[in-house]
């Protein structure tokens, strides 16, 4: 019984052991490619260079420089606008974009929580579709019917796509979320005089903050770090966002890697910094509804 009991437990330590060796090996995988961001950003020049690289492998920079992320801020030879023009466009659109997904999905996700309708299923269905069909394939509809509006090289252009883009998945998250809400709280609330517009906004809002934040944290992915569709539906530089600028310092001739790669990374700080804010919330607003007591 002894011998089993030490053989069981040397089995679950060898698994444990295979199990965080293999998310190691997986991490480094998907690190490594930024180390090499990161030293090519603080390295002097914009050719890649010949980085020192630690223990034959990892690189760092032959001599520390700040010249890129200066250079970047008044960069305006290379790509014709500047870098506050960027933050500008890309804050814009992408603020609009998650206010405007977030109005859309919380009444949304509440209806098909609360309400019983004709075609509901149907409607759900719909929501579906897109899913089904890689973002580039729409590209092409989306700016023939921009571009018949008017609304070409405008920030409508891309502000709508993304709002509607990013409903698929959204909705069923906050309905979801909404359906793990007792309806016995809305009964009391009704009871006690509650309208349902003060019920949806002061009780059942509060409590679905977490799907709230995986929401607003897909739309903002969706649109800050977004270059296909708004390389199609832009044409005025002094409408590029942070995305399409950076694809403009790979010009046919020459590369700046240096500020490509400086420009990358300060395009993953929102990114990361949201990330750091709204990671308690993410696993726990992609997983409400899924388990009922």
């Amino acid at each position: 019984m002894a011998r089993s009991s030490a053989a069981r437990s040397v089995r679950k330590l060898a698994a444990s052991a295979l199990k965080h060796a293999f998310l190691i090996v997986m991490a480094l995988v998907s690190i490594y490619p930024v180390l090499w961001v990161v030293s090519i950003a603080f390295t002097p020049g914009e050719a890649l260079g010949n980085p020192n690289l630690f223990l034959g492998l990892f690189p760092i920079p032959s001599s520390f420089t700040l010249d890129h992320f200066t250079s970047i801020l008044k960069l305006q030879v290379v790509v014709g606008s500047n870098f506050p023009v960027w933050i500008r466009n890309s804050t814009i659109i992408t603020v609009s974009s998650v206010v405007g997904a977030l109005l859309l999905t919380l009444p949304a996700g509440y209806a098909f929580s609360r309400r019983r309708f004709r075609g509901q299923e149907a409607s759900m269905f719909s929501f579906l579709l897109p899913t089904m069909f890689p973002g580039v394939v729409t590209i092409i509809p989306q700016f023939l019917l921009f571009s018949t509006l008017g609304l070409v090289d405008t920030y409508f252009a891309v502000i709508i796509p993304y709002m509607v883009g990013s409903l698929s998945l959204s909705i069923f998250i906050m309905k979801s979320a909404f359906d793990s809400i007792p309806r016995e709280i809305d009964e009391a609330a009704m009871i006690d005089g509650a309208g349902e517009f003060r019920i949806f906004t002061r009780m059942l809002l509060p409590l679905t903050l977490p799907s709230i934040a995986t929401v607003a944290l897909w739309a903002f992915m969706g649109s800050w770090l977004d270059w296909a569709l708004a390389h199609v539906m832009l044409e005025s530089n002094s409408l590029w966002t942070l995305p399409l600028a950076l694809y403009a310092f790979l010009q046919p001739n020459y590369t700046y890697y240096g500020s490509f790669s400086a420009l990358s990374l300060v395009m993953a700080i929102p990114v990361f910094v949201v990330f750091l804010v709204f990671q308690k919330y993410l696993v726990t607003g992609l997983t409400a509804g899924s388990v009922k007591g």
